[in-house]
């Protein structure tokens, strides 16, 4: 080492002109990391919600196929239809049939299936016993029905050469409740509210603002879930992400370049996530992910859109002190994905907002909901609207309403073996004049068959049946008129016409089936029914119009309450739309003025079958005799009709601690007192009329009504004939006197 002074300078300046550039590099490095990432988190906000895609599996299971689907021999034919955004493009989509087949009988079979009338798939199957699994490519056409049809079709002949029957008990083909079909579609391409409920999952999530919500948004939040019950799916409740909140999240729904902000980098992590503060709430409502939070209908109060706005606020000035371009990025995104659920609505106002890979409906209140109804939704084609008034279509009064009004369009099927006609529809659409059904009217033409063989048409009421006929084959109309009883009414009601001619048989080609018309002027009678104080008779008190009692205690536990109360109102029969919320503070008691339904809450005046307190239940006749007498019962509820104030409702009350998880099947069709569990109705009473044959009070209602005419019309039939008994008398004495 040097001890030259002039010496260690120099190698002291050296060092620290090496140190100086050191640093400049290690800023630079720095600037070009901090450039980078700013950069990252722009484009990662500019593309945040391309290529976003959603999947979809529906099961034949999901649809309330429980059973396995059995097509027989001869000839055996099915159609399925599973549901598909209406009017957007599919993609990689798959049909998965799965099932077996027995060949026991010998001879040949086939399976032929189709994809909107087109065949796709034919096989044969020559072993004795096997699997008859299909894989299907579908075509990603848009389907402006909302379904993809998949016409199954099975044949079996056992022998070419004998002219005889050819039917074979054990040649079967079994589809399985786990078929499915599998697609994918881009939200992106959803541009309207009538595409967008088109596109709700089996299972769509409905967004409240928190586990305790306002009475408005409660009333709105109920109607929804109603309406998604009505139509066989299952909705699940679920709150806005708030502090305090537990998420899951999957690692992978964080894009890298976010992870640059602390929000992004804690939800990065994966699996349970505790929200420990405003901008990570903001952070999972901007991933939008599925398994986190992706709602499909949003009910959008102050209440919600103000935790909207703070979590993005926390969470923007995150992203501004971490790149200051990421955070206009921010901004712009915020504007165009956001906006429809942090603005304000205006009364009736109905949103689509598209979050990133997801398409929500954004309601606001109970008029917006309304526009949701089946019979409404088909005016949705728009991205917002404004409902400021919407009625009952079919006139208060009307004696007569077309099928093709309730879903039951009229066209032509081709009868081979079996075809079947349907029409479903709620109650409430037909008796908001305190109506009932009273005759199913169908005027049907059927064409000639070389046999004569001939279709008889049978007329099922929610499986009942109520008439049955053989028709003419000269193809010109004729009526068939069946009468629908009072015992198989029910909240939602499905009218099916089973078609049914033998089928070709020896050795002769079978044809493709024979035509059979349901014409335009089939349709349904109505007339005013006795209305009884049992489940039946509260139908068409219900569709009237009804008040809907809940405690305040239901608005503190929303996330359970408003389940079970969708499905109480579905169960009734009550109609949504016609309904009107009232809370009922703690402690009160609710004061009915016309038809009710009370969910757990106490009734003024109240005379009902079943007496509960405490966790004791007493059951008493119409005589007063107590018939039951129970203490103890838990995960059981308690339903009957009551009597209150001088008016008469439903009463709901839960039994124990714990309340049952009232099942999707819920119906309540005849009785006036049932105790449910979470698998159905456990027991049925009819306290007013225990053990007695049923009879058909609507026609009984009829005739008692049209009595006092036929009376009237009886004495003045007696009256003109003694008038014309007196003339005769006359003419014959004056014929007497003259012959003296």
């Amino acid at each position: 080492m040097t001890s030259d002074p002039s010496a260690r300078t120099a190698v002291r300046l050296r060092l620290a002109l090496a140190a100086a550039s050191l640093l400049v590099f290690a800023h630079g490095v720095r600037a070009a990391a901090s450039d980078a990432s700013a950069s990252g988190i722009a484009d990662a906000f500019r593309h945040l919600s391309e290529h976003r895609v959603t999947t979809r599996n529906v099961a034949l299971s999901d649809l309330g196929v429980r059973e396995p689907i059995v097509l027989s021999a001869p000839d055996a034919r099915h159609e399925l239809y599973l549901p598909v955004p209406a009017g957007v493009p599919l993609s990689d989509a798959t049909l998965q049939l799965d099932g077996g087949f027995l060949h026991a009988d010998g001879g040949r079979e086939t399976l032929l299936v189709s994809l909107d009338g087109a065949p796709v798939l034919a096989r044969s199957f020559p072993q004795a016993q096997g699997d008859a699994q299909a894989r299907i490519g579908v075509d990603g056409a848009p389907r402006p029905s909302g379904f993809v049809r998949v016409g199954l079709q099975w044949a079996s002949v056992i022998d070419d050469r004998l002219c005889t029957d050819q039917t074979a008990i054990g040649n079967v083909l079994r589809v399985a409740p786990g078929s499915r079909l599998s697609y994918r579609f881009d939200p992106e391409a959803i541009t309207d509210v009538r595409t967008a409920w088109s596109a709700l999952p089996l299972a769509p999530v409905v967004a409240i603002s928190g586990r305790h919500v306002g009475e408005a948004a409660f009333d709105t939040a109920w109607r929804v879930q109603a309406l998604m019950e009505r139509e066989g799916r299952a909705p699940v409740t679920r709150v806005w992400p708030a502090v305090g909140e537990t998420a899951q999240v999957d690692a992978a729904d964080v894009p890298t370049a976010l992870r640059a902000v602390p929000a992004f980098a804690a939800l990065a992590a994966g699996g349970d996530v505790k929200l420990s503060d405003a901008a990570m709430a903001g952070a999972l409502l901007t991933l939008a992910s599925r398994q986190a939070f992706a709602p499909d209908v949003v009910i959008a109060d102050d209440a919600l859109r103000g935790q909207t706005r703070a979590a993005l606020d926390a969470l923007r000035t995150q992203i501004a002190a971490v790149s200051p371009a990421g955070a206009v990025a921010f901004d712009a995104w915020r504007a165009r994905v956001f906006a429809p659920i942090e603005q304000p609505l205006a009364a009736g106002e109905i949103r689509v907002a598209h979050l990133p890979g997801q398409a929500a409906i954004v309601v606001g209140d109970a008029s917006a909901a309304q526009a949701l109804a089946r019979d409404w939704r088909a005016v949705g084609l728009a991205d917002r609207y404004v409902v400021h008034r919407l009625d009952d279509a079919l006139a208060p009064e009307a004696d007569r309403i077309a099928l093709s009004a309730l879903g039951g369009e009229p066209r032509t099927l081709d009868v081979l073996g079996r075809a079947m006609w349907d029409a479903s529809f709620d109650l409430s659409a037909v008796a908001g004049s305190g109506k009932l059904p009273d005759d199913v009217v169908l005027d049907l033409a059927a064409a000639p068959t070389p046999h004569h063989d001939g279709d008889i048409a049978s007329v099922y009421f929610n499986g009942v049946l109520i008439g049955s006929k053989m028709l003419r084959e000269d193809g010109k109309p004729e009526t068939i008129v069946a009468h629908v009883p009072r015992f198989a009414l029910a909240p939602t009601n499905v009218l099916r016409v089973v078609f049914q001619r033998r089928p070709d048989g020896g050795c002769e080609a079978r044809s493709q089936g024979y035509p059979v018309a349901v014409l335009p002027t089939s349709h349904l009678t109505l007339a005013r029914a006795a209305v009884e104080d049992d489940f039946i008779g509260m139908l068409p008190r219900f569709a009237t119009a009804a008040s809907v009692f809940v405690p305040a205690a239901y608005l503190d536990d929303a996330t359970e309450a408003l389940p079970r109360l969708a499905r109480l109102v579905n169960a009734a029969g009550l109609a949504p739309s016609r309904a009107t919320l009232a809370v009922v503070k703690d402690g009160a008691a609710a004061a009915p003025s016309g038809p009710f339904l009370a969910a757990d809450v106490a009734l003024q005046q109240e005379d009902a079958r079943a007496q509960w307190s405490a966790d004791r239940l007493k059951l008493v006749d119409a005589s007063g005799r107590v018939y039951a007498d129970v203490s103890g019962l838990s995960n059981l509820a308690v339903i009957d009709v009551a009597h209150s104030n001088g008016a008469t409702g439903i009463a709901y009350r839960s039994l124990g601690r714990e309340a049952p998880q009232l099942p999707a099947t819920l119906r309540l069709v005849r009785g006036d007192v049932a105790l449910v569990a979470s698998n159905g109705v456990a027991r049925l009473f009819d306290s007013r009329h225990p053990g007695e044959v049923v009879t058909d009070s609507t026609r009984a209602d009829v005739f008692s009504r049209r009595l006092p005419w036929l009376v009237a019309a009886g004495i003045v039939a007696f009256l003109i004939a003694l008038v014309a008994i007196a003339g005769i008398e006359r003419r014959r004495h004056r014929a007497k006197d003259g012959e003296r």
